[in-house]
Parts: C-alpha cells; sequence; structure tokens
C-alpha cells in the first residue's frame, strides 16, 4: 500500500486540500481521506508511511483517445508546399510515404520515444489507432501481429498504458480497390482481421476494434466487426465526417451521409466513438444521441490539416460526450489540446464560455471532464476520475509554476487550461508507479 499527501487533490467534488491518497498493491485508489482531522466523530490515523507531496496538485492523468504514434515523424516536415493548394488530400501522400519506411523495430523505436513524450506531457492512457500491420505490398510478416507486438512493448517499456484500436482497412475509397501504399494496411479478409484481433483479445491486451472509415471499410465488414466488438464487449472506434469530400463521395454512392451510413451499417451503439465529426449535420448528432455514441475531436490535428472546426454547440446539446486525441501528434499536451477545443469553438460561435456544463459554469470542469473521464469511458477503461476503486493515473501539477501565479481554487482548472501548458506537470503516474520523470 502507498499513500501520498500532496498539497491538494481534484475529485469530483472538486480541488481538496489536506487530504490522504492511499494506493493498493494492485495499482487502484483504495481510499481518500482527510489527514489527520476527524469526520462525524471518527478520528482518521495517518499512516506512517505516507509521501508528502507539497506545493503540488494532483490531478487525474489524461487520456489520449485516438493516437497515430509513427505520424509523430512527420511533425513539421509538411507544411512546405506540396502542391498549389494543399489539403488534407496532399498531406495524406507524405504520411503513406512515411508508413512504408517502418518495420516492427523502426515502429517500435518511434513509438517508445513518443510514448515518453506524452506520459512527459501529462498522457497516461493512449488509444493507439493501428493500421500499419502487414509488410510493403501487404505481404503479412511471420508473425500476423508483428507490428502490433511493436506498439504493445513500446507501451510497456515507456509505461504508459496502450489500448490498441486495431483498424481495419480494405479499400482505397468506396467500392475501390486498395491503392500500392495502402496494401500494408489491408487484411485479404474480415474474418483475417478478426483471427488477429482475436489472437491479441485472449491474452487480455487491452484492446478495441477500428473499422477506419465508411471509405475504407465495405457493409459486410462493418457488419461482422460491430457484431464482434457487441459480443466481447470492446470499443468500436471510427474516422468519420472528418472531410466534406468523403460526405461527398458517400452521398453519390450511398444517398446518405457517412454517420446515416454507419447507422445502415449496425456500428452505432454505446461502444462507438465517432473520431472528428467535424463535418456532422443535425441530422447526423441526433442519431450520435439516439446510440449513446461519443465523438473523439482532435483540435491541433485538425488545425494542422485544415479539417475544419468541430459542430461543438450541436454537440453539447445533444449531450454527446467528448473526448479529445493528439491523432498526427503533431503536439502532444492535453492542455493545448482542450484550450484548442474551447477557442476554436469560440471563433466558430463568436462567444466566449461554449464549452460549459449550464450557462453559468467555467469551461475548466467539464474540459477536464472532456480530457480525462470521457476518454477513460471511450476506450472502456476504469480512470480518469480519483475515486476509490479507480486506477491510480495522476499527474501532478506544480502550484508554483511562474503560469499558475495567482491561482485560487475557484479558478484553478480555468487558469491551467487557458494560462498553462504542460510544462507545469512534473510527475506521471500510471497504476499506482511513478513513470515520468
Amino acid at each position: 500500500m502507498k499513500h501520498l499527501a500532496p498539497a491538494y487533490i481534484y475529485t469530483p467534488q472538486g480541488l481538496q486540500s489536506n487530504m490522504i491518497i492511499s494506493i493498493s498493491d494492485d495499482g487502484r485508489i483504495n481510499t481518500i481521506m482527510p489527514r489527520g482531522e476527524t469526520s462525524e466523530g471518527v478520528q482518521f490515523i495517518v499512516p506512517s508511511d505516507v509521501s508528502a507531496l507539497p506545493g503540488v496538485a494532483l490531478l487525474p492523468g489524461f487520456v489520449n483517445t485516438h493516437s497515430h504514434v509513427f505520424q509523430r515523424a512527420l511533425r513539421g516536415h509538411t507544411h512546405r508546399p506540396l502542391s498549389r493548394q494543399d489539403t488534407f488530400w496532399t498531406w495524406r501522400r507524405s504520411m503513406y510515404a512515411e508508413a512504408q519506411h517502418l518495420n516492427p523495430d523502426t515502429l517500435y523505436e518511434k513509438a517508445l520515444t513518443t510514448y515518453r513524450e506524452m506520459l512527459g506531457a501529462g498522457y497516461t492512457s493512449v488509444g493507439e489507432f493501428h493500421y500499419v500491420h502487414h509488410q510493403p505490398g501487404g505481404r503479412p510478416y511471420d508473425d500476423p501481429n508483428a507490428m502490433s507486438e511493436a506498439i504493445i512493448q513500446a507501451g510497456r517499456d515507456a509505461g504508459i498504458r496502450v489500448v490498441l484500436l486495431m483498424t481495419a482497412y480494405a479499400q482505397s475509397g468506396f467500392n475501390q480497390p486498395p491503392e500500392e501504399d495502402q496494401r500494408r494496411f489491408c487484411d485479404v479478409s474480415v474474418d483475417a482481421y478478426l483471427d488477429r484481433v482475436e489472437a491479441l483479445r485472449v491474452r487480455d491486451i487491452p484492446i478495441g476494434v477500428a473499422p477506419h472509415s465508411v471509405r475504407a471499410v465495405p457493409e459486410d465488414w462493418f457488419r461482422a466487426i460491430a457484431g464482434y466488438s457487441q459480443i466481447h464487449h470492446l470499443p468500436l472506434h471510427v474516422h468519420a465526417d472528418e472531410q466534406i469530400v468523403e460526405i461527398e463521395q458517400c452521398q453519390a454512392v450511398y444517398g446518405c451521409t457517412p454517420i446515416e451510413l454507419l447507422e445502415r451499417f449496425g456500428a452505432l451503439g454505446t461502444l462507438t466513438t465517432i473520431v472528428h465529426a467535424t463535418h456532422a449535420n443535425a441530422t447526423e448528432i441526433a442519431l450520435l444521441g439516439q446510440y449513446g455514441c461519443a465523438v473523439c475531436v482532435c483540435p491541433t490535428t485538425e488545425g494542422d490539416l485544415g479539417d475544419g472546426i468541430a459542430p461543438y454547440t450541436e454537440l453539447l446539446a445533444a449531450h454527446i460526450p467528448l473526448a479529445i486525441g493528439s491523432d498526427s501528434n503533431t503536439r502532444l499536451d492535453p492542455i493545448e489540446e482542450l484550450r484548442w477545443a474551447e477557442y476554436s469553438a469560440r471563433m466558430r460561435y463568436q462567444r466566449r464560455r461554449v464549452l460549459v456544463a449550464d450557462e453559468l459554469a467555467s469551461p475548466g470542469p467539464l474540459l477536464l471532464a472532456y480530457g480525462t473521464r470521457y476518454g477513460a469511458v471511450a476506450l472502456g477503461l476504469e480512470t480518469g476520475a480519483i475515486v476509490p476503486g479507480m486506477s491510480a493515473d495522476f499527474v501532478v501539477v506544480d502550484l508554483h509554476h511562474p503560469s499558475l501565479a495567482g491561482w485560487n481554487t475557484e479558478d484553478f482548472l480555468d487558469m491551467l487550461f487557458f494560462g498553462a501548458t504542460s510544462e507545469v506537470i512534473t510527475q506521471t503516474w500510471v497504476e499506482g508507479r511513478k513513470v515520468w520523470p
């Protein structure tokens, strides 16, 4: 049993001082109790082996719900002109070229360094939307899950919790065969894909299924994957409505939008997280609310690629839980990611305080929930809040950092999200173990 005594702990009841948190040997939070005070006549005995953490606040660890870890190698290298008018689609060619250089060893090294960077930024869990599966040209490695194993091992060695979102990929576009650079993403059949998922699932690897998008996965694959998700209660993540072109192509082929098509394919439900939903319309948002889906926004990547700004007000009004992801890993800073969400929403709607629980609230508490608890739920994890029974995943915030000068208990989260960066984080803990620095 470990006992920590920071200056403050952020629990669902808010920022609390003079508390001791106890962590069980299995890495879960056991108790949170006052430090040597009485409550209703009960004297709390302070354990003798308490580790004091003066001058800091303990917050739940951030959850990175959507990552393509290998794309970290592109950071800063795709801003020179790639065409006369660069878009997501011209950037994608550079991304495909980078993917061709990967093998299990190089993927492991890229993932290890990037996951360590995530820990330093305060992410304690990551949903790895993993789709570089096979050798260039599409031939499987001798171990068909060799690339997945590289990701899993990198996460273990770094100390971050990885939920492997195994991506299904079958075609380059609606009813189109895969391009040459996409072949290493593709399995020969949905059964082959699910066999690879099952081989990892039975080993208790934290895992989810991820049909890439409606343009990359046909109906029979979607139905099989959605059924598997429901049988084994696994998260199902899928890109949708990131690009206007995708929507137009879907309407031309199926006469509906991508999220409407996901409903037809049986892929919407409480286990489903839609990644981006940048251009979702009112009908689609109503469907997400009806089926209890979540949405993962990735503001720094959506800004980097010129995707657009998500319909935050409409998603909030429909009571759709939002999570955040670093996606292409152009930046790794959950505080910045959440600030981008609120600031871009302000620009879209031309008013302040968009992402709030109610009209009298400030954004800080809801932004923290988006960055922690809602991401954990989207990945099927028991973390994201400092309460007994949850995994002991924390970040330690230096209350004396210059960017937090003048903070108070009422405005602490707003000060954090609108006045600071992840530089205020001095330690990161996963399952009761300090993993960074």
